[in-house]
């Protein structure tokens, strides 16, 4: 595992960014990102970052959770990759490609600005009970009976909701829904407030993160178009989210089809540093 990493911030997420040879990581290596993450006793991130060279000049992309377990995709994570692909000269020009589980994914890279080219997105026509044994579970923490699955690289629920996002006891109901057992790899969980007809606010409760985060890029954007399905938003949409930063989805839809998918944010270089062995100490 490298010992020199680049944090990287977008969106409100951060993440731990390493040149690899794109091996796959080790068990142990999987417990050493665990480690780095971990705020307050050591680096801490959201998420690790591995680039290595892709096939046809695409960049190759592994992303890892703060947990340690390889995820397929990570949008924000992606939009910090392509600005570092770009800005070290990984990449030959601002428009390129990436590698990752959820496909080849295009970006453009404008200084602090990246824009993702996602693909095209089903938006099931159906909600599911939050609870199918007890649909009135989350009425006292103001939520509705359902909610609606939608997969962006990675499982996501989302939830509409109509009070105040600061006052949801988002510790209290997201584990549980993160686990949702309709839901068998589990699912980030974004609770959403309708803001107006190009804007909504986003909280999401991130699986292998087992936390709220203060962002969360494939979330809001299943949280854009799930709006847009249901008539609650008009495309292209801001999301608000727990950072303070805003992100802008657009995309076509074509039914209960999103096509021309982007996602736009920003993505920044905070510090680089050197890994000691102490820092993924338990």
């Amino acid at each position: 595992m490298p010992e020199r990493f680049v944090k990287m911030a977008g969106g409100g997420n951060d993440f731990l960014l390493f040149e690899a040879d794109g091996r796959s990581l080790s068990d142990e290596e999987r417990r050493r990102i665990a480690r780095l993450c971990r705020r307050g006793l050591s680096v801490g991130a959201d998420g690790a970052l591995f680039l290595s060279g892709g096939q046809d000049g695409r960049v190759h992309l592994d992303y890892y959770n703060a947990d340690g377990g390889l995820a397929s995709f990570c949008a924000n994570g992606t939009r910090c990759a392509a600005r570092y692909a770009v800005t070290r000269r990984l990449a030959a020009d601002q428009e390129l490609e990436l590698e990752t589980g959820w496909g080849n994914i295009g970006a453009r890279v404008s200084g602090e600005a990246v824009t993702l080219a996602l693909p095209d997105v089903l938006v099931p026509d159906q909600p599911i009970l939050l609870d199918p044994q007890k649909p009135d579970r989350y009425a006292t923490a103001g939520l509705p009976a359902k909610g609606m699955p939608i997969h962006v690289g990675v499982p996501h629920l989302v939830i509409f909701v109509r009070d105040d996002l600061a006052t949801l006891p988002i510790e209290t109901v997201g584990p549980p829904l993160r686990r949702h057992p309709l839901l068998r790899e589990g699912a980030n969980v974004n609770f959403v407030r309708i803001a107006g007809p190009q804007r909504i606010e986003v909280r999401t409760w991130e699986r292998g993160v087992e936390a709220e985060t203060l962002s969360c890029g494939s979330g809001v954007v299943g949280s854009a178009l799930v709006a847009a399905l249901r008539g609650h938003a008009e495309l292209p949409v801001t999301c608000g989210t727990k950072s303070g930063v805003d992100l802008v989805v657009g995309a076509r839809k074509e039914g209960t089809v999103f096509t021309a998918i982007r996602l736009m944010g920003d993505a920044r270089e905070v510090f680089r540093g050197q890994l000691t062995e102490e820092a993924w100490q338990e």
